[in-house]
């Protein structure tokens, strides 16, 4: 009874609510990366210092995900969403208001972030249990986190050609009071996608190494790839168009954080749309295939420094379309993989791989600038964000390969897997909702050798 409650509840999953108190949140999110060059100035701080204060935002998210994520296989996933609200108006209000150094800076960035946690992979594992088009729903709810961020440069872009920074960013932080009130607000909607499963029975929980686990590894460390990837990039792409523009355009700053925010927007169709893709094609060959293609900017980004402006900004736009395109298709396909009673803690594993690189990224980045003054700097710090998505797709091509060699692939939707869902989704009855338990091998090898003349190739060759 219990679990028939749940399971009408996700049918009711509310994606509007969730993704618009993300994008109240996300509105002061990306102020500091948009005005990076005047704090580095007023502060006298280097841009290695700047980019471990950048990174202390995903510090702290990756602090707080790595608690409220497993929280939420116990306790009502609302505490979370509405706590990482609070949290992040409050830091965000403070900042402008007491931050003057670089530890001052860095401790409020890490709370602020620490707000970010409670709030976006709680979502995501919310609105990856919907039972269909999976893929889409979280597309979308990730592509409200590319728009709140492209509005946070946009409108510090805006606004810093008016006002100084810190009132630009005292204003922002206004947007956290309406997102606190929505998060509390979700209390009067029904709780069943908000609570947790109960476990089935003592006979039906999860083995210590189950079937899935091989494909889980491989979607988190393909995950850890995209971060390092998106966050170096995303950190430093305003700061390199004001190196760009300096010369050839006045208040380069703002143009430049206005041109980040831009290139944020650009990812959040792009977000739906891979979703929507992964539906039909499969989670690890859509992934694949945009990790190879935003590695390819990667590598050729930073040499456009000096280049023909126009060209730079055609790459600049196909490189934004493709970066964060995959970023949906991680969190679907590891929802796949992975039982229900364990996906908090799976998604905490997945968080702390992929901050971690996240974290990592934007300080590395201000590293290789700092030992490769001029455009040689910019183009071997964007080149190491390259060579990390190649590894990344290298684990989604293996893990495709791995889904070819163990059975024929589903395609997401099809008469015969109704449910959106990757097609490797191991150790699973293919008719099998994502809340099942996962099937021992004997049975799966059972399934097989039943269903075996359902395949195509094996009827024609039954007919032969």
């Amino acid at each position: 009874m219990e679990r028939a409650k749940i399971a009408a509840g996700e049918k009711s999953i509310p994606v509007a609510a969730l993704s618009f108190i993300q994008l109240l949140v996300l509105l002061p999110a990306y102020c500091l990366p948009a005005v990076l060059p005047v704090v580095e100035k007023e502060w006298g701080i280097s841009h290695a210092s700047a980019g471990m204060m950048v990174a202390a935002f995903q510090a702290g998210y990756i602090a707080a995900a790595l608690v409220a994520l497993p929280l939420t296989d116990r306790y009502d996933a609302r505490y979370a969403l509405a706590g990482g609200a609070v949290l992040s108006a409050a830091a965000h209000f403070l900042f402008p208001l007491l931050a003057r150094d670089l530890v001052s800076g860095t401790l409020l960035r890490a709370l602020a972030g620490a707000g970010l946690g409670g709030i976006y992979m709680p979502g995501i594992k919310i609105i990856s249990l919907a039972p269909a088009r999976r893929g889409r729903a979280v597309g979308i709810y990730v592509s409200s986190y590319l728009l709140g961020t492209s509005l946070s440069f946009a409108l510090t872009g805006a606004l810093t050609a008016l006002w100084p920074w810190r009132p630009v960013y005292l204003s922002l932080a206004a947007a956290g009071i309406p997102a606190a009130a929505l998060s509390l607000l979700l209390w009067r909607r029904p709780g069943e996608v908000f609570a947790p499963i109960p476990p089935r029975s003592p006979a039906a929980h999860v083995p210590p190494v189950p079937p899935h686990a091989p494909a889980a590894v491989l979607i988190i460390f393909a995950y850890a790839a995209h971060m390092w990837e998106m966050y170096g990039l995303r950190s430093w792409l305003s700061p390199f168009l004001t190196a760009v523009l300096q010369e050839r355009a006045a208040r380069a700053n703002s143009l430049a954080a206005s041109l980040t925010a831009l290139s944020v927007l650009l990812g959040a169709p792009s977000t739906a749309l891979a979703g929507w893709i992964s539906d039909r094609l499969g989670r690890a060959v859509t992934a694949a295939a945009l990790l190879c293609a935003s590695a390819a900017c990667s590598l050729v980004f930073g040499w456009l420094y000096g280049g023909p402006l126009w060209l730079l900004l055609a790459v600049g736009a196909l490189y934004s379309l493709v970066v964060t395109a995959d970023s949906p298709v991680f969190s679907t396909a590891l929802a796949e993989v992975s039982p229900r009673e364990r996906l908090g803690r799976l998604m905490a594993w997945q968080t702390l791989a992929g901050y971690l690189l996240a974290t990592a990224a934007p300080p590395a980045f201000g590293l290789l600038l700092d030992l490769f003054p001029g455009p040689r700097g910019w183009a071997a710090a964007f080149s190491s964000l390259g060579l990390v998505a190649l590894v990344g797709a290298g684990f989604m091509i293996y893990l495709h390969r791995r889904e070819q060699k163990g059975r024929p692939a589903l395609k997401a939707g099809s008469p015969t897997n109704p449910a959106p869902r990757q097609t490797g989704n191991f150790g699973r009855d293919p008719s099998c909702p994502p809340t099942c338990t996962p099937l021992k091998s004997s049975q799966v090898r059972e399934h097989q050798e039943s269903h075996a003349g359902d395949h195509p190739d094996r009827r024609k060759n039954a007919g032969d």
